[in-house]
């Protein structure tokens, strides 16, 4: 059974992780702004890294549970002032129910991975088209959040508040995954991932392992979704509910590496900055040139790396390790 547990539960590349992040703090807001969208897009992959990576499910609709996060909150919050600290939870247990049962649906019958993709796209399509249509959600004009300035509120004065809110959102995320790595459940998501049948034959339940994989993906991204709707201050179905967002966090994720524990952190945190540079700066002459700039990495990635970055890390460590080895049994 391939093992791909994380590199270090040292303090290593936490460390390494802390500097990177905490260094806009001390730039401009400019650079804040792209600091929050690069944690949000680590906190993503890190939460879909769970079912698509650790568990090896392709899952195309996380669109639907961001949206059901962010449009949960928003609308608890307009309607009845409810606080989004307090409806996030709920729209957490809607996307959670609603992951599981997609999930139940889908493997129950035992159908191919493939199957499982092309159920979660067109489950996402038909979620985009019914937000875009019903008139209580806003529909295609989306909703504007109310502006009350409180932290009771979720909504805070400073972008660096906004910024260090995510960081916790990220920290909290990668410690569930290493913390699944360790775990029954981490093993057995990953020996379903890596041959379904062996796991079966040896006893176990995939069918919850994978249902559990998906509500806690499910529900971690309705908890990102309520932190974007409160800093944008408005939700809309091309942000929140498209599937153009849950095909970045994929890509993102490979390029960094799937199943690994630092691959989806190492994907954002080299990508989206990347991105928005070459959007801010060629942008008006180049429209869509980060998204060109994705795809050529995607395919370098595949074509030499296709465990992603970490996996090429950790290949080169290996084969450091190793010729270290033989030459100190090779000197006498």
């Amino acid at each position: 059974m391939r093992d791909t547990s994380p590199l270090a539960p040292a303090v290593g590349p936490w460390l390494i992780f802390l500097a990177v992040v905490l260094a806009p703090l001390a730039m401009s807001s400019g650079w804040i702004n792209i600091a929050i969208l690069t944690l949000l897009f680590i906190y993503l992959c890190v939460v879909w890294n769970i079912v698509g990576g650790i568990a090896g499910q392709f899952c195309i609709g996380h669109s639907l549970f961001l949206a059901a996060g962010a449009y949960t909150s928003t609308l608890l919050s307009t309607h009845f002032g409810i606080t989004p600290w307090l409806g996030m939870f709920a729209g957490a247990a809607l996307a959670t129910v609603i992951g599981m049962f997609i999930a139940w649906l889908s493997f129950r019958y035992e159908l191919p991975p493939l199957s499982f993709a092309l159920v979660t796209i067109a489950l996402a399509m038909l979620g985009y088209l019914a937000i875009s249509s019903i008139d209580v959600l806003g529909a295609s004009r989306g909703l504007t959040l109310p502006v009350r300035g409180t932290p009771a509120m979720y909504q805070f004065r400073s972008d660096v508040t906004y910024y260090v809110v995510i960081l916790l959102h990220v920290v909290a995320a990668v410690a569930l995954t290493m913390w699944l790595y360790h775990t029954r459940i981490g093993l057995y998501l990953r020996a379903v991932r890596d041959n379904e049948r062996a796991a079966h034959a040896i006893g176990v339940p995939v069918l919850k392992y994978k249902m559990l994989a998906m509500g806690i993906s499910a529900a971690l991204t309705a908890l990102g979704g309520t932190f974007y709707a409160q800093y944008l201050q408005y939700v809309e179905p091309h942000t929140f509910a498209s599937i153009n967002i849950v095909i970045q966090i994929i890509l993102l994720t490979v390029v960094g590496g799937t199943g690994t524990v630092w691959g989806p952190v190492v994907g954002p945190m080299l990508l989206v900055p990347a991105g928005e540079w070459l959007r801010h700066s060629l942008g008006g002459s180049l429209p869509g040139v980060h998204l060109l700039a994705y795809g050529l990495l995607l395919v370098i990635v595949i074509r030499f790396a296709p465990d992603g970055l970490m996996g090429a890390l950790d290949r080169i460590r290996q084969a450091w390790r190793f010729r270290r080895a033989a030459k100190e049994v090779a000197t006498p």
